[in-house]
């Protein structure tokens, strides 16, 4: 059985997004951000909590770089969007580069080894908005 990219949850004020499977590419990443991206329009939500938890990524730190730039060109909302991100073991170099790159172009990440602290950090953000 194949999983998808991602799978989606609305909850009651957040989207909560579930990353599956492996990232080894710029074209996988660029997919399932379409695929987010669409979900977050169709839903008008602001703020996401993003579990890539279990994922596999096998991508190169440049990919984090250039993921950020399509970004900027094909989904430039995404600056209005607050995401809470969980990552664990090798993939934390990843996100904490990701959040790096990201947040020096406008995007507001926050990289989180625990789930439970990301939902408490972005409940918090929602009632500073």
């Amino acid at each position: 059985m194949n999983l998808p990219l991602v799978s989606f949850e609305l909850k009651e004020k957040y989207l909560l997004v579930t990353g599956h499977g492996k990232r080894d590419t710029l074209a996988s990443m660029a997919e399932s951000a379409a695929q987010i991206y669409a979900k977050i329009l169709e839903t008008k939500t602001r703020y996401l909590l993003v579990d890539y938890c279990k994922l596999e990524i096998n991508a190169h730190l440049n990919d984090a770089f250039n993921i950020v730039k399509r970004y900027e060109v094909l989904q430039p909302d995404l600056r209005n969007v607050v995401i809470a991100a969980v990552f664990q073991g090798k993939n934390l170099e990843f996100g904490n580069y990701w959040k790096e790159v990201a947040g020096k172009r406008g995007f507001f990440i926050e990289i989180f080894e625990n789930l439970k602290l990301a939902e408490e950090w972005l409940h918090k953000q929602m009632t500073l908005k």
